[in-house]
């Protein structure tokens, strides 16, 4: 790493004779060390006030002794200080074994310590002048950056290559260099996390973060701090040029009555046959992609979106998004929804539901396309305990299991307090429910039922007799399905 990315000298710049003269290694740890501040010392207890990456100097008044000069390197550990500067003087060689085993570099001089402390002071001082100028340099040469993925590379490349990526909801979306990861390898050299927000309101545009040694550490940190506002316009440029794509989709999604447009006026197109853009010459996927918290992934969304389809539009609806996926061919199709699934849907365990329609092949047949891909999605089961594939859901392949899915939850809750409203008055009606559904589960098995539950059989027997009590016909074929979509529906919602 260079030298001057540390925004700070090292001790290096001080045992070298050219720059300061008249100091003497006694013990140095390394010659890497950064020194960030210095502090001369006329008192000992003033060490415990002094920071990491110090040098201290100590007045001559303060080392008669070597248990004087022990008790200073004692406290320079405490504090994580680098260095301790003595006046030159005789002592034991004890003195130098305690500098090594604390692991602080002891040194020490003939000159007088004031005139030291205002040289070393002035190259701190040059150092940190020459870290804000290139901090300055690399922020202007941002300003000409295309894209985030091009100003995240210069910011890297300031860092000598390393690593530098956009966070948001815990995922990565624009990285270099490309793939690399930014966690410490157990086997290289140790890395310190540096992180920018990019919102002032800690908002959902998530952050920008480096992994760099630990010496770099305060460079990196107002390097990406004067960074991210211009990363913040490059992202929401991108949001903008996406949302301007997307209004023909916009379009057919206020036709489809699926629910009203956020953030959008409705365009003025009256008919799909109407809208150009949009990949409607040829064949198509609609995808649509749901989720109970659109606001706070709504950044990280477009994003992963956008990286992995720069060429497709994707609007934003009450609820999710709409998107339309070119299929040149059968095989490009699938593998266009397998990033769709793998890389959106499940990403980092993103709490998103995600449904296709089926290959369509006019703009006739969007809103078509639409209300399948809506449909899908609402059907999709992103909870942690559902199979994985249920997560993204293909319209012309739907499992029988998730049809159940399609009751909504608010609407099962009312009509199970209308229908059975003795079992939701009984205080044990969670198990209930539970019981009647691992019954019906298991195709009327009290056995297997109990295995469910991991409860004993009888126990399973008395809370279906209770069922039937309070109202839940449990031997009528007529009335079993429902019942079973119904109380599926509301235990969804409670959970």
């Amino acid at each position: 790493m260079n030298r001057a990315l540390s925004g700070a000298v090292e001790l290096r710049d001080l045992t070298d004779t050219r720059e300061l003269d008249g100091l003497f290694v006694l013990h140095l740890v390394s010659e890497g060390s950064p020194v960030r501040d210095l502090a001369l010392i006329s008192d000992l207890e003033d060490i415990a006030a002094v920071g990491p990456d110090t040098v201290i100097l100590l007045a001559p008044g303060e080392t008669r002794g070597g248990w004087m000069i022990s008790a200073a390197l004692r406290y320079a550990w405490e504090r994580r200080a680098c260095a301790v500067i003595i006046p030159e003087q005789p002592f034991t060689a004890s003195v130098i074994e305690l500098a090594k085993r604390l692991g602080v570099s002891l040194l020490s001089t003939r000159r007088d310590m004031t005139r030291l402390a205002l040289d070393v002071a002035i190259r701190i001082g040059a150092a940190r002048a020459e870290s804000a100028a290139r901090v300055r340099s690399a922020v202007d040469r941002l300003a000409a950056a295309d894209d985030p993925a091009q100003a995240v590379a210069l910011l890297s490349g300031e860092l000598d290559g390393a690593p530098v990526w956009v966070e948001s909801a815990g995922v990565r979306t624009f990285a270099a260099p490309a793939g690399a990861g930014g966690e410490p390898r157990p086997s290289g050299p140790p890395v310190t996390l540096v992180r920018a927000d990019l919102s002032p309101r800690d908002g959902d545009d998530g952050a920008l973060r480096a992994a760099v040694p630990a010496a770099a550490a305060g460079f990196a940190g107002a390097l990406l701090a004067g960074a991210a506002p211009s990363l913040r316009a490059l992202l929401l440029e991108l949001r903008l040029a996406a949302t301007h794509d997307s209004l023909p989709a916009v379009a057919i999604t206020a036709l489809t009555g699926l629910a009203p447009v956020a953030a959008f006026d409705e365009p003025a197109f009256q008919s799909p046959a109407g809208i150009s853009a949009g990949p409607f010459d040829d064949a198509f996927h609609a995808v649509c992609l749901l989720s109970d918290e659109p606001e706070r992934l709504g950044a990280l969304v477009h994003q992963l979106w956008r990286l992995a389809f720069p060429d497709s539009p994707l609007a934003r609806f009450d609820g999710g998004w709409i998107g339309f996926l070119p299929v040149t061919d059968p095989e490009r199709g699938a593998e266009s929804l397998d990033r769709v699934r793998d890389g959106l849907v499940h990403t980092a365990g993103l709490p998103l539901a995600g449904g296709a329609s089926q290959v369509h092949r006019s703009a006739a047949e969007a809103r078509h396309a639409v209300r399948e891909a809506w449909l899908a999605a609402r059907l999709a089961d992103p909870s942690p305990d559902a199979p994985r594939a249920d997560a993204f859901v293909d319209f012309g392949r739907i499992p029988a299991r998730l049809l159940g899915r399609l009751v909504p939850a608010d609407l099962a809750a009312q009509l199970v307090d209308v229908l059975y409203p003795r079992l939701l008055g009984d205080p044990g009606a969670g198990q209930i429910i539970d019981t009647v559904l691992a019954y019906l589960s298991s195709c009327g098995s009290v056995s297997a039922a109990a295995v469910r539950l991991g409860a004993h059989r009888n126990t399973v027997q008395t809370r279906l007799r209770r069922a039937e009590e309070l109202g839940v016909t449990l031997s009528d074929p007529a009335e079993v399905l429902p019942a079973h979509l119904l109380l599926a529906a509301l235990r969804r919602r409670e959970r």
